[in-house]
């Protein structure tokens, strides 16, 4: 919710307006300034860390001949101000909403082999959605890959994992196969075979049906029989029969 604005007189004509706002837990500072008579603007500027994520501005040329122009003028700024804020907070709601869109769109791109496309809409999702876990996995895979950056690709791989289990200590587990078959990737770009072996098995180890693990491990050779040859690998029996015997080895 917008906090209450607290206005600052510079001078007698050029009041400002400053307030924050808190969005999804995170604070924006709102600042609200008139730019001078020789301009006749006034600019709100939002801003997140000293740096602006939205701007509005106006024109007040029409009011500078009125006898209550000082009035008028801190009126319109607390009016602009309040609108901003606002439009901002309506604006941070609606994305939210396209979250889902995101993935869709990214997962599309990625089905049709269009990893620069999919890598500029992550971009764009985590412009919108700053150190989200989900968008950093995907993001650090594809700078690996598309980029041919392995090194900064794997570290973000590694941080969005870091960023998950603080997100969700409980049931993160839940998401930890696409985690690892994305740094998993990122290993083999980078020529960690190792690396990628060990993090695909730790992602079959939550998901034993994982196809997209299972088919990168086998790429490598590194693939293991059914446990009942006769049955598919994606077989519940035998998808229950290796989370036992997974449990029984951690015992």
């Amino acid at each position: 919710m917008p906090s209450k604005p607290e206005i600052r007189l510079t001078s007698r004509l050029s009041p400002e307006f400053s307030s924050n706002i808190t969005v999804d837990n995170i604070t924006y500072h709102v600042q609200t300034e008139d730019m001078g008579i020789k301009t006749c603007k006034i600019i709100t500027n939002i801003y997140l860390k000293g740096e602006v994520v939205f701007k509005a501005k106006s024109d007040y040329a029409h009011l500078t001949k009125l006898k209550d122009f000082d009035v008028r003028l801190a009126s319109l700024m607390e009016k602009q101000h309040k609108s901003a804020a606002d439009q901002f907070i309506a604006e941070k709601k609606v994305k939210q909403k396209l979250k889902s869109e995101y993935f869709e769109e990214i997962q599309q791109l990625l089905r049709r082999g269009n990893g620069k496309s999919a890598l500029n809409t992550l971009r764009h999702a985590l412009d919108t959605y700053p150190g989200d876990p989900f968008f950093l996995s995907y993001y650090g895979c594809l700078i690996s890959i598309v980029e041919n950056n392995p090194k900064e690709g794997i570290k973000i791989c590694e941080d969005s994992i870091r960023t998950l289990d603080g997100a969700m200590p409980f049931g993160s587990e839940f998401f930890y196969p696409i985690f690892y078959l994305n740094l998993g990737r990122a290993y083999l770009k980078g020529n960690r075979k190792k690396d990628a072996i060990q993090v695909f098995q730790e992602g079959l180890k939550n998901d034993p049906a994982n196809r997209d693990i299972s088919w990168e491990i086998k790429k490598l050779g590194q693939r293991k029989n059914p446990l009942l040859s006769f049955l598919s690998r994606s077989n519940p029996i035998n998808k229950y029969i290796g989370m036992l015997l997974y449990k029984s080895a951690q015992k």
